[in-house]
Formats: structure tokens, C-alpha cells, sequence
């Protein structure tokens, strides 16, 4: 009989063991709605739950978006569209997680012309658990409106991150004006010195987006300000070559 209980003891604890989760993966929101050329982000708190330090890694499963859609996956860093696949490694700029760490993951989505649907779903799971997947499914909602409409939404100026950063060597920088007026978009680099003027002139009210391809300059980090009216905002971005 002891030796009946001893070997169900053994055999519960390698089961919990081994089908045990060494972290949380957990969504703030898992459905959002938008309007065309906004910037969709869904976070995600995910947090180290053992006594030892953890290595994770999160997978891009599915990425159904309706045409022109794009999805950038951020963790420390946000990485191209076409980087499906990120972990805690110094490959891609992070440390593994500590006991009890919590960090925030992001999964950003850009409705750029049509309206529609579209899921992303993500899993996450520890180098030492790779099986253990938890999975989270993500949807995006864009409604068709009319022009005068669309107008309307923007209540606010807004200077959005550019996508995707890092880049090399394009990116875009969407941004909102909740009044027609003078804009200029400027890129700076790290000691102040302007590089390039994106955007300077009249705009209407509304949503719009700026390119800039830095074909011709250097791997590192640069600034891009907007001006218009009373509005001021300056964000950070990487070029990697």
C-alpha cells in the first residue's frame, strides 16, 4: 500500500511538472475597432511565475488581415511585419525574465486602406517548457465610414511611432489633425542637426501619413518632430542597416 501511494505520489509529481505553466500570458484587450490609417495595439502582460529565471519565446501563428493590413510584433523592440517569431535572447535585445517579472508585449496592427477584419493570434511559451503554448487570439474591426466622417474622428492631435522601427530603409509615420493648418514633420539625428524634411505645408483635418526612406543614411538613432499650430511632439526611431 505505501509503496502504491509512493509510486501515485512520484507519478502526480512529474505530471504537474512537466504540464505546468512557467508563465502568464495575458491579454489587457483581445478585440479592438478603429478607423482606416489608425495604429491598433493590443498589449499583453506576460509574467515569470517559477522561482527560476525563464527564456521565452512568442510565435505570430496566424496573421489573417484583409488586403494592405499590416502587424508588427513589439518586445523591447518592435521588428518588422515580416518577423514572426521573437524570444528573450540577446538576438533580439532582451534578457530572460526574472522571478515574479512582469513585461509588456504588443502586437500593432495597421488598417491602411480597406475596411474589415482581421485576426492575429499569438503563442508564447518558456525554452523549457516549449510545448506548454499558451494562445491568444487578437481581433482588429474596421467599419466602413464615409470621408466626412472619417474627418470627424480625429478629436485630437496625434503623432503615431513609425512602422516598423526598426527599420531599414523605409518607414511611414502616420499622423492626425483635429484642425486644418501649416505641418512640418522634420527628421533629426542624435546630435539635433535636422537630415530632412518630410511633410511641410498645408494639410487638411483628418488622418495622414509620411514616408521616409533613409536609404542614405547611416545605421543608428534618429528623431522625427511634428509642428503645427500649437502642437509639438517628437518621437525616437532606429534605422538598422
Amino acid at each position: 500500500m505505501k509503496r502504491k501511494l509512493l509510486s501515485l505520489i512520484i507519478v502526480f509529481t512529474l505530471a504537474t511538472s512537466l504540464f505546468s505553466q512557467d508563465i502568464t500570458f495575458v491579454p489587457r484587450q483581445t478585440t479592438l475597432f478603429d478607423t482606416l490609417g489608425s495604429e491598433m495595439i493590443f498589449y499583453i502582460d506576460v509574467t515569470n511565475i517559477t522561482q527560476a529565471d525563464q527564456t521565452l519565446f512568442m510565435v505570430r501563428t496566424q496573421n489573417n488581415l484583409p488586403n494592405s493590413w499590416q502587424s508588427s510584433l513589439c518586445f523591447e523592440y518592435c521588428f518588422p511585419g515580416w518577423v514572426d517569431s521573437v524570444a528573450t535572447t540577446s538576438d533580439f535585445g532582451s534578457t530572460p525574465l526574472s522571478p515574479g517579472e512582469t513585461r509588456e508585449v504588443a502586437m500593432h496592427v495597421f488598417p491602411l486602406v480597406n475596411p474589415g477584419t482581421g485576426i492575429v493570434q499569438m503563442q508564447a511559451a518558456t525554452f523549457r517548457n516549449p510545448n506548454n503554448r499558451i494562445t491568444v487570439d487578437l481581433t482588429a474591426t474596421v467599419n466602413p465610414v464615409s470621408v466626412e466622417d472619417e474627418k470627424t474622428l480625429v478629436t485630437d492631435y496625434y503623432l503615431a511611432q513609425n512602422y516598423p522601427n526598426p527599420f531599414n530603409p523605409s518607414t511611414q509615420i502616420n499622423y492626425g489633425l483635429k484642425k486644418a493648418g501649416n505641418v512640418e514633420i522634420s527628421v533629426y539625428n542624435i546630435l539635433g542637426n535636422k537630415i530632412t524634411t518630410l511633410v511641410d505645408g498645408f494639410k487638411s483635418a483628418g488622418k495622414h501619413t509620411a514616408f521616409l526612406n533613409a536609404s542614405y543614411l547611416s545605421s543608428g538613432v534618429y528623431f522625427y518632430k511634428i509642428v503645427t499650430g500649437e502642437f509639438v511632439q517628437t518621437r525616437k526611431m532606429i534605422l538598422e542597416k
